[in-house]
């Protein structure tokens, strides 16, 4: 498969325009379509698909979208941007190929042995509630959200923040829509929600999302990047009918600055602060979760993650992971 991705890459680099471009890859490489269902169908021999998350292929992909779709009616603007959005799942699927291919007990494990062997630095610190939905009454977060790259200053084929994982954090499993996926005889993704159970559509409501813009997180973005979240992945076209069942069954919780339940456990304590979570008892998770929130909300103090909250307060310091 790298002869694939080095000549879509070719097609990134060429004369054409950004959108000639894009339509290269999305219509005459992958021969792309919209079904009945509003599902992007793709050649079937591409599922297997793995690119590498530090290939130029996803930054040189990125950079032609944000130049293609520079307005604010971003993806809106017509069929081929209403495509871009629904092909990003695909995006997603590539680089999660990628990352599994590597040893390790857990997804979570192989990534960051990919992290570690080309020095890149993973983003803990951005709200992963959109990736914490739930059927029920909301209890505490079961999943962590990972971005890669942290950060950087390119003005060009910029990485922050562009590619997204979701990880179970008890198990270090990747919570994704492409678990849950299923295929029909003639080798397409079957996309009638009819044929999903409720359970099997949670993975769906709480996937990854590889990012077209920048999203601002806590680091620094240009001025000219500011907007591009917004535009090209907040402000979406709309989704295939199975996300749009699964978004209405599954709801995101609310943040407790709005009176919700809702922050993030994994954030500057990063790996320690999963190994933190781990070892408190399931019994014990919502009463340890509870005083987390009353803390920040009655301190006002910033959320420096799960395993500093317990390490500063006496009844829990048994669960702090040094």
């Amino acid at each position: 498969m790298n002869g694939k991705v080095n000549q879509l890459i070719t097609i990134l680099n060429s004369n054409m325009s950004p959108k000639q471009r894009l339509q290269r890859v999305i219509d005459d490489e992958f021969n792309a379509e919209i079904d009945q269902h509003g599902f992007l169908q793709i050649e079937s021999a591409y599922f297997g698909l793995g690119i590498s998350p530090a290939s130029p292929f996803f930054t040189g992909f990125r950079q032609l979208v944000i130049d293609a779709y520079s307005t604010s009616k971003g993806l809106k603007e017509d069929e081929l941007g209403r495509k871009l959005h629904l092909f990003r799942s695909y995006l997603d699927l590539f680089y999660l190929n990628y990352i599994r291919q590597y040893p390790g007990r857990t997804d979570l494990q192989r990534l960051l042995t990919f992290a570690q062997e080309h020095k890149l630095r993973l983003d803990y610190e951005t709200d992963s509630g959109y990736h914490n939905r739930t059927q029920s009454q909301y209890q505490y977060p079961k999943n962590m959200k990972i971005q890669l790259t942290r950060s950087s200053w390119r003005l060009h084929h910029n990485p922050s923040r562009m590619i997204e994982f979701i990880v179970n954090i008890d198990n270090g499993g990747f919570v994704s829509e492409w678990n849950t996926y299923k295929l029909t005889e003639k080798g397409r993704i079957d996309s009638d929600p009819a044929n999903y159970s409720v359970e099997e559509l949670e993975v769906v409501a709480n996937t990854e999302s590889f990012n077209y813009g920048i999203p601002h997180g806590n680091y620094f973005v240009y001025p000219r990047f500011q907007k591009t979240h917004r535009y090209l992945d907040i402000q979406q076209p709309r989704d295939n009918a199975l996300r749009q069942r699964a978004k209405k069954i599954y709801r995101a919780p609310k943040s407790y600055r709005a009176g919700g339940k809702f922050t993030d456990l994994i954030r500057a304590g990063k790996i320690k602060d999963v190994r933190a979570w781990q070892g408190i008892p399931l019994a014990q998770r919502e009463k340890v979760y509870g005083a987390f929130i009353n803390h920040l909300a009655q301190s006002g103090m910033p959320n420096w993650g799960i395993n500093y909250y317990l390490g500063s307060t006496m009844r829990y310091q048994k669960y702090f992971v040094i």
